[in-house]
């Protein structure tokens, strides 16, 4: 079975799609609750991405200039200060006629920092925080810290180091769910590209669309992936850990407690793309989505993409549960 499929099928024609292994944390907390740790969880992603020869070269962080900058030591050290330090305090304490109760509130975030390597055009390397708006009544949004890696770090350094890097992330996070799997990138045009690639989509499951906003989730969980974390309450409600050993049979899949009453379902030691003309429909990912499926985030018509119809996006959005379709060959037949 082959895990990835070749570039071929996006890159060659279409450049501005990357392929690379996104891992992303939902953080049921306000910035000021995951401030201390932010720039440990940073550094750990440079540490692992200087392993395959990678680095964040520029920034975007609108509360520093509304352009891109370059990581010069002053940007870093402005870079930091935002991560390591919230600046702004509850909102009801604002005067709602104030600037920043305005801005705060138009643009549904508090603070987003975007750090990506590369020198005229981004690599894969990528590492994002975006925090929720900080209410004296929790927020049902969580925030979202999320990092890539090219695929090149997996040629390299082997999925095992990818598994490593998204443990340690979750080591440190306090999240309610997790993943970390294959995925497209789109360094712009996004809506123009996904038109293209509907054939590509339904040949290889394996290659996730990354959420773009902030997820009202209420213990659900953002699709099935490689590596899937679910939190104390989330992982309560399914049934613990023996509720999913007893459930999962595929040989490949393993359930490992984390602390803090936490787990980490792993599918198989590396990411695989599938491909359904071969007949790889990824079996483990899909025994997996009929577990979970009362969970799973539900199809909304709002998400439906640019050139899909509703069928279609639906279609996608429940690619593990839906009928796979009929090979085109047999790869046993050479």
């Amino acid at each position: 079975m082959s895990k990835y499929p070749s570039h071929q099928h996006f890159a060659a024609s279409l450049p501005r799609v990357q392929l690379v292994m996104r891992v992303v944390f939902y953080l049921p907390h306000d910035h000021a609750v995951v401030a201390p740790i932010l720039r440990r969880v940073l550094d750990i992603y440079l540490d692992f991405i200087g392993l395959g020869g990678g680095s964040l070269t520029s920034g975007e962080d609108s509360d520093i200039t509304e352009d891109t900058f370059p990581l010069t030591p002053e940007f870093w050290e402005e870079v930091q200060r935002h991560l390591a330090k919230p600046r702004f305090e509850y909102l009801d304490d604002m005067d709602q006629d104030s600037y920043w109760f305005r801005r705060l509130t138009k643009r549904n975030f508090d603070t987003w920092v975007i750090l990506k390597g590369g020198d005229s055009e981004p690599d894969g390397y990528e590492f994002s925080f975006e925090s929720r708006l900080p209410w004296r009544e929790p927020s049902s949004e969580y925030s979202v810290l999320s990092v890539t890696l090219p695929m090149r770090f997996l040629e390299v350094a082997g999925p095992e180091k990818a598994h490593d890097l998204a443990q340690s992330l979750a080591d440190r996070l306090p999240f309610a769910t997790g993943h970390a799997g294959l995925s497209l990138s789109f360094t712009r045009g996004k809506s123009k590209l996904l038109p293209l690639l509907k054939d590509q989509l339904a040949r290889h499951p394996g290659w996730a669309i990354p959420v773009t906003r902030l997820w009202h989730q209420e213990k659900r969980i953002d699709g099935i992936h490689w590596l899937n974390f679910l939190g104390p309450a989330m992982l309560e409600t399914i049934g613990g850990t023996q509720a999913l050993r007893s459930h999962l049979r595929h040989p490949e899949t393993t359930v490992q407690e984390l602390t803090g009453g936490r787990a980490l379902i792993s599918l198989g030691p590396a990411p695989l793309a599938g491909d359904t003309k071969l007949g790889e429909t990824l079996p483990a990912y899909r025994e997996l989505a009929r577990l979970l499926e009362p969970w799973l985030l539900p199809f909304a018509r709002f998400n439906t993409w640019d050139g899909y119809t509703e069928e279609e996006t639906r279609h996608w959005w429940r690619r593990f549960l839906e009928p796979p379709p009929a090979p085109v060959s047999n790869p046993l037949d050479g």
